[in-house]
This record gives structure tokens, C-alpha cells and sequence, in this order.
């Protein structure tokens, strides 16, 4: 026998052979294609599961932080309060380097304590992925912008006038105001006049938000 096997014989091989062959090789083939298939199903249902996981996640650490913000506020209300009254004292007896420490306190509690933002005049800063948050800014209601909604508005909307004419804050009110962040694929934003400002129509925006006072 040959030590060199020569595998173009294999093109002598009788019909019988060759259909025995063929039908393994099928048979492999699919045996193959069953189990890669078999394995991409298995990843994309621990994708969805790891994505379903992440989202519950993201919820309960948004109700964490709400039900902290909500727990916070009073407390830091009355000390905000309380030093505001001593501001006003010290600025009546003259001592106004004092006065200006306290204000300059009080703005910095407000933002480490409350998480309290200055007015960003809209929200277009945040995406998507901040949908579900809750933030708290220290703004001023104004009659001037263009906001696009009611109760619902477009992230790009104006926060000043939104707060006014969704009833969070008067014309030239100072105040906190709470804003929820949402997602604002299928909504209809809808305008109308309300509180002296008159809003707008709008087709798609795919962030919104809520704004109520805090």
C-alpha cells in the first residue's frame, strides 16, 4: 500500500459512498447551524435580561434619590430659613461682611445639600439617558423664551417661562422648582396661553420634562 494517499481518489468513490458522505455531512452541517443558533439566542436573551436588570436598577435609584430629596427638603428649608433671618439682622446692624458670609453659605447648602442647580435656561444639556431624573433649580419665572407644550414641554423649552405657565412659580417669582425628566417619543406637545404666556405646538422631541414647585 501507497504511503501517500492521493485525495483526488476520493472522486472514484462509488455512488453509494459518496451519498453516505454527503448525507453525514449534511447532517453535521446542521447539527452546526442548530447549535450557533442555539448560542445567539442564549446571548440575546441575557442581553435583554442584563438590560432589564440595568432599567430596574436606574428606576429604583431614581425613587431612592427622589424619596432623599423629598426627605431633605424641609430640613434644609428651615435652615436656609433660619439664616436668611440672621442675614437680615446682621445687615441691619450694619455688619454686612457678616451678612454676606451667611448668603454665600446659604447658596452653597442649597446646592450640596438640596442638589440645587442655577437656571440652565433650557434643558437640551441632558439626553435620553437622564430620562427619569429628578432635578431641582433655583430660578426666576419669566413672561420672555419659547416653550413648545403644556404640563409637558420640550427639553428645549424655556425653564422660566415653562415654570410660569405651568403654575410652579409667578412672573418674577424666585423659587425652587422640582423637574422631572421624560421621554418624549409619542408625545403631543401642545400649545396654550395660561398665566399670561402662550405656548406653542410641537411634532417630535424626543426628551421632555415636568416642572412643578418644590
Amino acid at each position: 500500500m501507497s504511503s501517500d494517499f492521493d485525495l483526488t481518489a476520493l472522486d472514484e468513490l462509488p455512488d453509494d459512498a459518496r451519498e453516505l458522505i454527503a448525507r453525514a455531512e449534511r447532517s453535521i452541517s446542521a447539527i452546526r447551524q442548530r447549535a450557533d443558533q442555539q448560542a445567539t439566542d442564549l446571548r440575546d436573551e441575557a442581553d435583554r435580561d442584563c438590560a432589564a436588570i440595568q432599567e430596574r436598577a436606574e428606576a429604583g435609584v431614581a425613587r431612592v434619590e427622589q424619596a432623599a430629596t423629598r426627605e431633605l427638603a424641609p430640613l434644609v428649608r428651615e435652615l436656609i430659613d433660619s439664616l436668611r433671618k440672621m442675614q437680615e439682622n446682621y445687615a441691619r446692624e450694619g455688619k454686612l461682611d457678616e451678612a454676606l458670609a451667611i448668603r454665600a453659605r446659604v447658596r452653597q447648602l442649597r446646592g450640596d445639600l438640596l442638589g440645587v442647580r442655577m437656571d440652565p435656561g433650557n434643558l437640551t444639556e441632558f439626553t435620553i439617558d437622564d430620562i427619569g431624573r429628578v432635578l431641582l433649580f433655583e430660578v426666576t419665572g419669566r413672561a420672555e423664551g419659547s416653550v413648545w407644550g403644556s404640563d409637558v414641554y420640550t427639553a428645549d423649552s424655556r425653564l422660566s417661562a415653562a415654570a410660569v405657565h405651568g403654575g410652579a412659580l409667578r412672573e418674577g417669582e424666585r423659587g425652587l422648582v422640582r423637574v422631572t425628566l421624560l421621554d418624549g417619543d409619542g408625545v403631543i406637545y401642545e400649545g396654550s396661553p395660561r398665566h399670561g404666556i402662550q405656548t406653542y405646538d410641537y411634532a417630535n422631541y424626543p426628551v421632555a420634562y415636568q416642572v412643578e414647585r418644590a
